[in-house]
């Protein structure tokens, strides 16, 4: 039976901590080199140290592999100072990985009764993951537009009207919306053509300390009776960690009966890989992005 020392335990911890500090410094900050193959080669170093006795179940195996694995994942995030955001959307994936790095372990182990030889197809399997966004030719296009559609009572002049009007942005937030921090100041002007608007975040990382605050600076890029266009021209707010926001687009098309549709476009570029985890995600985000300002701003009551 192998025995995991303390020892072992903080030696893996600062490994970790270390390499993770070292990829947060460099330009692979955002790769999966961090959200793919650092996991996995934790999980591979927690499985060479876990304790094994004969009577072991694989799934209680599995259990204290998860515990250390968990171990090592709060405990380099408290040391780097991470906030809940990025604890959050990196935990679904970190334990993908780990429980990947497992289940190669075990079947290598098994080799060497005879058998699952295979098994050494995962790490290779792993690395063509990891090499994703390393290199234009493996990179996925980052650039995403998400669009939002409503058919609202009023005319399009009404809504746009709405839109010049002070910001206040206290409607009820899409379920996936609800863990960002909202701005807590807006500042904006009239809907002219080359007016800026300018929202101001703070996000508190450990949900009641450790502020970061930033602002997002958007430009009123063309106003026309059918279509808003705006352009970020400064975003240093949280947000600017996870995706570059270029700008909306917003659409106002006058189907009669007093009633006009409204489709609320929002560009970005993904900045996370790999794109089939943080795509879908950074898409719902959006999309729930434009809901919600259609609701909140141009749907709203009042004069």
């Amino acid at each position: 039976m192998r025995k995991l020392s303390g020892f072992y335990v903080f030696f893996v911890l600062g490994a970790a901590t270390l390499t993770v500090r070292a990829i947060l410094d460099s330009s692979f900050r955002n790769s999966t080199l961090l959200y793919i193959l650092v996991p996995f080669v934790i999980s591979i170093a927690l499985h060479l140290g876990i304790p094994v006795s004969e009577g072991d179940r694989p799934v209680q195996r599995y259990g204290r592999h998860l515990l250390y694995a968990t171990i090592i994942f709060l405990g380099s995030s408290a040391i780097l100072f991470e906030g809940f955001l990025c604890v959050l959307f990196f935990m679904p994936i970190y334990y993908l990985m780990v429980t990947i790095g497992f289940i190669f372990s075990w079947l290598a182990d098994r080799g060497n009764d005879g058998g699952h030889a295979g098994a050494y197809a995962i790490p290779l399997a792993v690395v063509l993951l990891a090499a994703e966004g390393l290199a234009p030719p493996t990179t996925v296009p980052r650039h995403n537009e998400a669009t939002w559609v409503e058919t609202l009572p009023g005319s399009p002049a009404r809504l746009q009207a709405n839109m010049a009007r002070p910001i206040v942005f206290d409607g009820a937030r899409p379920w996936f919306l609800r863990v960002f921090p909202l701005p807590t100041r807006a500042q904006t002007g009239s809907l002219q053509a080359g007016d800026v608007h300018r929202l101001h975040f703070v996000y508190k990382k450990w949900f009641f300390t450790n502020y970061q605050e930033g602002d997002m600076a958007i430009r009123i890029a063309e106003v026309t009776p059918r279509r808003i266009r705006t352009e970020i021209v400064r975003n240093d707010s949280y947000l600017s960690h996870y995706m570059r926001i270029e700008g909306t687009e917003v659409r106002f098309d006058d189907v009669g009966g007093g009633r006009t549709r409204v489709s609320l476009t929002v560009k970005y570029e993904r900045l996370l890989d790999p794109a089939w985890y943080f795509g879908p995600m950074e898409r719902l985000a959006a999309r729930q992005s434009a809901r919600y300002l259609i609701d909140t701003i141009i749907a709203r009551e009042g004069s």
